[in-house]
This record gives structure tokens, C-alpha cells and sequence, in this order.
């Protein structure tokens, strides 16, 4: 089969699952719930701008963790995973289909989440330079171009609540490793790459020559 053929195929799988809707409509949500809030709140535009992504840190990987657990919930009741392991001569070519499916999503969700934000913001304060918010972007893509790739595996290899299990517990490190406990750490753990990075970059931005310590 085609590797195009394939595409098309887990895009239609994807049509009976929440999959498609949750990369559309959780960072529209995420959106609504935060500027309505700092539309009113007196919290310092510096700080709202970090919490939001510190937020979208925090929560990236638990949603790929139910993410990949449905994918591979579809591809069980496709037939019993048959597909994926008979059908196909290139084992591989399956899920790298599926993988490109997802990281699509995940770039447009990443878009709409950060991109959206700033044109949000910009109403309201001065925000950070547009370049900025690039950048920002560019590091939560690529922090989750290996999520997406481990918790397909584990979803597969395993099973659903493996995945969202580690979704959970890597929130948790982003969490902790944003603080002190991640200085010389978070090198070890892909989870918190984002959280360290994204900080970087903003507090750079926002204050000339300023740097956190990693």
C-alpha cells in the first residue's frame, strides 16, 4: 500500500474519535479560559504571558498521553491491531503514518495555542515580540515531536493507561524541574526540556542579557 494510501486511512480512523476535535478545540478552550481571565486580572503582563506557557507545559504532555491512547484505541477496534501487523508488508510505514498525523495535529494545535495568545495579549498590553512567541513555538513542537513518538509506543507496546500514566507523571517533572529541584536534572528528562527552554527565552526577551540558571 502507498505510504499516501496509509495517510488517508488513519485520517479516517481518526474521524471516529475525538482525536481531530481535542487538537482543535483544547487550545481554543485554553484560549477563551486564560484572556477572559487576564482580561480582568491585575496580575503583571510579564507574568501572564510566563504562566500561560508554563500551562501549556504542563498539560502537553497528559493530553498526548490521551491522545496516543486513543490512536491506538482505533486501531484496536479497526481490528484488533491486525491491520497494523498483517496487512502492511513495512511495519514501518504504518506508524510513520500515524506519527506524521499526529505531529500535523500537534503543530496546528501548537499554533492556534501560542500564535493566538499573542494576537490575544497584544489587544491588552504590550506583549512579547512577535519573534518571541515564534521561538516559543518552535520549542513546544519539537519537545513534542519525541512525546508524541514515545507515547505512541507505549500505547502500542503497552497499554492506554501506561500512557496516560507517564502523561501524568511527566506533567509532574515539568512541574517540580521548573523550580530548583531541576537545576543539573533536567537535562535527563525530555519532559522538562520545554519548561526550561520556554523560561529562557522569555525571561531573555523580556529583560536584555538576563538568563535562568539551567
Amino acid at each position: 500500500m502507498k505510504f499516501k494510501n496509509l495517510l488517508i486511512t488513519d485520517i479516517m480512523k481518526l474521524k471516529s474519535t475525538p482525536v481531530l476535535w481535542l487538537h482543535l478545540l483544547v487550545p481554543m478552550l485554553g484560549l477563551m479560559v486564560f484572556l477572559s481571565y487576564y482580561s480582568v486580572s491585575p496580575m503583571d503582563g510579564f507574568m501572564k504571558q510566563k504562566t500561560y506557557i508554563t500551562v501549556m507545559c504542563v498539560a502537553f504532555p497528559i493530553l498526548i498521553g490521551v491522545i496516543t491512547a486513543m490512536v491506538a484505541e482505533a486501531e484496536d477496534q479497526a481490528g484488533n491491531y491486525r491491520n497494523l501487523l498483517n496487512v502492511y508488508p513495512v511495519k514501518w510505514s504504518a506508524l510513520m503514518s500515524k506519527y506524521l498525523v499526529l505531529i500535523v495535529l500537534g503543530a496546528l494545535s501548537t499554533v492556534i495555542a501560542v500564535i493566538g495568545f499573542y494576537l490575544g495579549m497584544s489587544q491588552m498590553i504590550t506583549a512579547l515580540p512577535i519573534g518571541t512567541y515564534f521561538a516559543l513555538m518552535g520549542i513546544l513542537f519539537g519537545r513534542s515531536l519525541f512525546l508524541y513518538a514515545f507515547h505512541l509506543f507505549l500505547s502500542l507496546r503497552f497499554s492506554k493507561s501506561v500512557s496516560v500514566g507517564m502523561g501524568i507523571f511527566e506533567a509532574l517533572i515539568v512541574a517540580l524541574f521548573r523550580t530548583g529541584m531541576g537545576d543539573g536534572r533536567w537535562p535527563y528528562f525530555p519532559c522538562a526540556w520545554s519548561i526550561r527552554f520556554t523560561w529562557t527565552t522569555i525571561t531573555h526577551f523580556y529583560i536584555p542579557g538576563s538568563l535562568l540558571h539551567w
